[in-house]
């Protein structure tokens, strides 16, 4: 009998050391290896796909490093939660008698707190556990995903930078060869020195446009640098530069939402707060009486936990489809200018004939110009925007679409 009580005083100093209030998101002291990527630098200089630049940006992430480490912490606390189920079992299995010999003993009451005890015995912190660790999990996915989205709008940025100098090289091109035809036809008396004016400075705004945007490449060069954590010195050359276009007509709504509803964050923290608010209020009100406050607050949270799940389908639901109607909204508008393109091409183009004919100013065919340039630089930055709310809808059934923004 000593030999059992003994045991019991051993169990119930370990229960009262043990920690019940689990963190799972320190700081972390992982150490991550230097990881490889096909990506290739030379004498400076990387060509860089955009599936190298989300590996870099992703080994990079000291976020990632603390998400490991948490899920490795909330399994050592399901052993610990685990550990405390067993023991909570073995110390209600006592009888009354046995309670007060080792309280006589010790001084310490085996079961002070009698809530906690139950909650452990019934599994309440190895759920706990369970359910953090499938949270970090989902956490580490969507950080995957989050850094995705915004790697790649990094690196179509650049390739807006770099289609934008080439709009704008075209366009001073232009620019120049038209002013030198004023100036022929003014040296043969057949222009007048307000169209060789208005000629040099259209050179000049298509130089200052095209000096402008290459400063632009610089910039979107930089912050695609520091994203993929790689020396400002480095050249980069994207080798992805082919922009698909996929008809919203060809996306299927219905499966991207039945996707949302059962891969969404949102929803499995609702269910997983719905299991715990089920074990918590079956301790609680096992132990409290009905006319109690902590029975009554017990029974008022699992209500709210249960009317929430409903609440939260319907609000990814809601997402999904408004993430659905920007994409649709992207698309309009990249079709409105593709037929604004085409006009400022016909446009342009009648512009030079109506001048080589004597009916129109040298004016007019600089500003078709400028406009057609305006219009194709802005028919590929739309072609880009509609690029990322189609890599937003796509992962519609993980992120909501203003968590990408």
């Amino acid at each position: 009998m000593k030999r059992k009580i003994a045991l019991l005083m051993t169990m119930v100093l370990l229960m009262s050391t043990l920690q019940m209030n689990f963190v799972f998101a320190g700081e972390g002291t992982a150490q991550v290896e230097n990881a490889t990527t096909t990506a290739a630098v030379e004498n400076g200089t990387m060509n860089l796909s955009m599936d190298d630049a989300v590996k870099l940006a992703i080994e990079s992430s000291r976020e990632m490093w603390k998400i490991d480490d948490g899920i490795k912490q909330a399994q050592e606390a399901r052993k610990k939660g685990s550990s405390a189920k067993e023991q909570a079992e073995t110390l209600m299995s006592l009888s009354l008698e046995q309670i007060s010999g080792i309280k006589l003993a010790t001084g310490v009451d085996p079961i002070n707190n009698y809530v906690d005890t139950l909650l452990a015995k019934n599994g309440y912190y190895i759920t706990y556990a369970d359910t953090q660790t499938k949270q970090l999990q989902k956490n580490k996915e969507l950080l995957n995903l989050g850094i995705e989205i915004e790697t790649k709008s990094l690196y179509y940025q650049v390739l807006v930078a770099e289609k934008t100098i080439e709009i704008n090289e075209g366009n001073l091109a232009k620019a120049k060869e038209q002013l030198r035809v004023i100036n022929l036809k003014f040296n043969s008396g057949s222009a007048t020195k307000a169209e060789v004016l208005n000629g040099e400075m259209a050179v000049q705004k298509a130089q200052t446009d095209l000096d402008s945007s290459k400063d632009d490449l610089e910039v979107a060069k930089l912050n695609l640098l520091n994203k993929i954590d790689l020396s400002f010195d480095t050249e980069l050359v994207l080798t992805d530069k082919t922009l698909n276009y996929v008809p919203t007509a060809d996306i299927n709504l219905v499966a991207a939402l039945a996707k949302a509803k059962t891969d969404r964050p949102e929803i499995l923290t609702a269910l997983n707060n719905l299991e715990l608010q089920k074990i918590e209020t079956k301790a609680y009100t096992a132990y409290y009486t009905s006319n109690l406050r902590q029975n009554k607050s017990a029974v008022e949270k699992l209500k709210d936990a249960e009317l929430n799940i409903p609440q939260v389908y319907k609000n990814v639901e809601l997402d999904v489809r408004t993430s659905y109607l920007s994409l649709v909204k992207a698309e309009r508008a990249l079709v409105n200018m593709d037929k604004t393109v085409e006009l400022a091409k016909e446009a342009s183009r009648i512009n030079k004939l109506l001048y080589e004919n004597g009916m129109v100013a040298a004016l007019d065919v600089l500003e078709a110009d400028t406009q057609l340039a305006q219009a194709e630089i802005g028919r590929y930055q739309l072609l880009i925007s509609y690029n990322i709310n189609k890599l937003m809808f796509d992962n519609s059934n993980l992120i909501g679409s203003s968590s990408g923004k």
